[in-house]
């Protein structure tokens, strides 16, 4: 741990300086002030949301983020060049997974051919079925994140023997999902001006082609706004927790570093 994280986490920690011991009054936020907050000033936004009365931020931002996800679902899916180069290559990924399963002898070919033409009915832009996923996931999505993230930062917290409550992290990690829900929503214009999914990153600079599937895949998930919003939850889980932001960061970027890694390499 480095000096000055330190000094902040005894600074943050000793009862003398914490807002709740303090002869000064901590006026509670309001939502639009914690929003505001995330992206201006997050270290005192979460230090105030820890050492106020309870109160669920994160439920407005959930819902702004629906709305952006709709509105971006929608988008992509008046682009047909866009819907069809994202499809084929998501077939062609389907096919060559299921060829793989049949040289092994996990299938047959008929096997192989029926799955590939039942998920092949999934991919059609323009079925009823395709839209349904794809507005129900925007929908759904969100609240699934926000839960199993802040379930696996309480879990981590709780072993390292911090002292915080689930609804802080959720608040943590509510308003910063704001940040990625923004990031998916330029992203999702940057597509369909360049004609194919993107994102902002790496992955602006080469094609699948020339470093291959996997490694596309991977440098496509560090994109500016990830890395913007995993920083932003390690403040906010080190605020929430009074420790140190090193602390947690060591283990919010950890979990996303090894979960990309794998799923990238897997799928």
């Amino acid at each position: 741990m480095s000096d000055t994280d330190q000094n902040q986490n005894n600074l943050v920690s000793s009862p003398e300086n914490s807002p709740e011991n303090s002869q000064e009054v901590v006026e509670q936020l309001t939502v639009s002030e914690a929003i505001t907050g995330v992206f201006t000033e997050p270290r005192d936004t979460f230090t105030t949301i820890k050492f106020t009365p309870k109160k669920n931020y994160w439920i407005v931002p959930i819902i702004i983020i629906i709305v952006l996800n709709l509105i971006a679902s929608v988008i992509s899916s008046l682009d047909p060049e866009l819907m069809k180069n994202v499809m084929d290559k998501q077939k062609q990924k389907t096919r060559e997974q299921l060829d793989e399963q049949v040289k092994k002898g996990a299938m047959t070919k008929e096997q192989a051919d029926q799955q590939y033409e039942q998920a092949a009915q999934f991919m059609n832009p323009e079925g009823s079925m395709f839209k349904i996923i794809a507005y129900v996931g925007s929908v759904v999505q969100p609240f699934i994140l926000l839960f199993l993230m802040s379930l696996i930062y309480f879990i981590v917290l709780k072993i390292l023997r911090t002292t915080t409550e689930f609804h802080n992290i959720l608040n943590v990690v509510g308003l910063s999902m704001l940040i990625s829900g923004i990031g998916l929503f330029i992203s999702t214009i940057i597509s369909i001006i360049m004609g194919d999914m993107q994102s902002v990153s790496l992955s602006l600079l080469f094609s699948e082609e020339s470093v291959g599937s996997k490694i596309y895949s991977l440098i496509t998930r560090f994109d500016l706004f990830s890395i913007w919003f995993y920083t932003v939850i390690s403040i906010g889980l080190a605020k929430i927790s009074l420790t140190s932001v090193t602390k947690t960061s060591v283990f919010v970027f950890g979990i996303w570093i090894i979960y990309s890694v794998v799923t990238s390499m897997a799928f």
